[in-house]
């Protein structure tokens, strides 16, 4: 039996109807306020971090970085270049003055050297030792440090060793007597000294002379004359290392 032959038979009304369901509608969100939440989170950001850049760098980024790379190493090579160029200039400061220094050194030890004669023919500073003093006008000394010297006639013996000149001055003649020398030496235009019996002579002709280096050398007698012109000088005496004239 059917549904419906039993209803009817046991008279239960049956009604049908339709139930329609409408979507529940969501509720809209307030605009306003929405913008106003929207620019309060943007200042707050602001105020507490620096945002940072989500997009990637540009091309002309790009560019313009690769640019300041390629420039780099040019900044260094010139940096180098000018430390390279103190150095050098460092180093020809330093050949100057060692220059200067054995110019100068040169000129106090080496009288003769080619740097003074140079100077000596450019500015004419070559100077004689010679001078238009007289014989008394000049403080002699002994012709001898260590040895004896006696004088007799006005001639002073010199029993051997090292021999000195009484003044200083220039090497006039250098004369092979035998197998000794005779050595003179002029003190001023009219004043001079001969030495006889000099074995071993150190200067030559031309050569300054100094009473405090000895010129020459011998293991005999010397004789020590001092002559004003043509005539000998007798007129003096000698007391301790010094030569005492007497005029």
């Amino acid at each position: 039996m059917s549904s419906d032959n039993y209803l009817k038979m046991v008279e239960i009304p049956v009604d049908t109807c339709d139930v329609i369901v409408k979507p529940s509608r969501r509720k809209k969100k307030d605009v306003k306020q929405e913008v106003i939440e929207m620019v309060n989170d943007d200042v707050m950001e602001k105020n507490e971090k620096p945002r940072r850049l989500t997009k990637k760098p540009s091309t002309k980024y790009n560019k313009i970085k690769n640019k300041i790379k390629k420039v780099t190493p040019v900044e260094d090579e010139t940096v180098t270049v000018k430390s390279s160029r103190f150095d050098i200039i460092s180093v020809q400061v330093v050949a100057i003055f060692v220059l200067v220094i054995g110019i100068i050194l040169t000129n106090v030890f080496i009288e003769d050297s080619g740097m003074n004669n140079l100077l000596r023919s450019v500015f004419g500073t070559e100077t004689s030792t010679i001078s238009t003093a007289t014989y008394s006008e000049f403080e002699p000394l002994l012709p001898s440090k260590t040895g004896e010297v006696t004088l007799e006639n006005g001639v002073m013996t010199v029993s051997g060793g090292s021999v000195y000149s009484p003044c200083d001055g220039v090497v006039e003649s250098v004369e092979l007597d035998g197998e000794k020398y005779n050595v003179t030496i002029r003190h001023s235009n009219s004043f001079t000294t001969l030495i006889k019996g000099v074995e071993l002579c150190y200067l030559n002709v031309g050569d300054d002379v100094y009473s405090s280096i000895a010129l020459g050398f011998s293991n005999d007698a010397l004789e020590v004359s001092m002559f004003n012109g043509n005539l000998l000088i007798t007129d003096y005496s000698l007391t301790g290392d010094e030569i005492i004239w007497l005029v």
